[in-house]
């Protein structure tokens, strides 16, 4: 693939930072967004720009993916500066644990707003200059929660299998235009999320989940990744990266 120009959401930690090392690494200029950590921030910048290579540019943008008006906003600077867009990671999220007795109205709409909307939002402002193109890839983070529920509550669920109805509708009206859209559903990623902050007690419940020796990683989801960049011919999957927790 020719270098060209990348965006992730929520690309300063985890998930959307493992995915920002390999296109860095692939030749990509890349815009990664965040909504307000501005150490992981710096040190995301730091750390891509020592990945890069002379020609390749790296821009670190402030912002909520959940705002129509900032999401259109930041594509305006990245076509600026970096020129068209033609990967797209939606990879922006939040996941307060939440049962239905306590899930406010707001903690649901906040929810859906950065998980969901935030990948319609960037869909919208990229689609146009990816068909002018003829190329274009698209892909959506979502969770093993859009499959069975998953722990963290309604909202969440909701939201991350919202990601998978707007996955496969795209991928069959882009498909045409050389876009592909693509979906990955990870699970027990011990490097990301509020896995994060678990102790290694608490891990350890998690690993009699999955059917191999260990948790995952972001780079697992890496590699994932990678495979549906490289396909031209897959479009409107989604690439469970779980650890066999759950099986279609």
């Amino acid at each position: 693939m020719n270098k060209s120009v990348a965006v992730v959401t929520g690309g300063t930690r985890g998930i959307g930072l493992g995915v920002a090392e390999r296109l860095v690494q692939r030749g990509f200029s890349l815009a990664i967004t965040y909504i307000s950590d501005e150490k992981s921030a710096e040190r995301a910048q730091q750390h891509l720009a020592r990945l890069k290579k002379e020609d390749q540019r790296i821009l670190t943008l402030r912002g909520d993916a959940g705002d129509a008006e900032i999401a259109a906003e930041h594509h305006r600077t990245i076509a600026k500066e970096l020129g068209p867009v033609s990967v797209l990671v939606n990879n922006a999220g939040m996941m307060p644990v939440r049962t239905f007795e306590e899930i406010s109205v707001k903690d649901w709409d906040q929810t859906i707003r950065v998980n969901l909307n935030s990948a319609f939002y960037w869909c919208r402002e990229v689609v146009p200059g990816m068909k002018e193109m003829k190329f274009g890839r698209i892909i959506n983070i979502s969770s093993i929660a859009a499959r069975g529920g998953g722990v963290i509550g309604p909202h969440y669920a909701a939201s991350k299998a919202g990601m998978l109805g707007l996955t496969r509708y795209a991928a069959r009206e882009l498909g045409p235009y050389g876009i592909t859209v693509n979906c990955i559903a990870p699970a027990f990623i011990a490097d990301a999320g509020i896995f994060v902050e678990w102790s290694e007690e608490k891990k350890a419940v998690l690993k009699e989940k999955v059917f191999v020796p260990r948790l995952g990683s972001a780079d697992d989801v890496g590699r994932a990744f990678e495979y549906l960049l490289d396909s031209p011919f897959v479009t409107g999957v989604t690439l469970d990266v779980n650890g066999g927790a759950f099986m279609i």
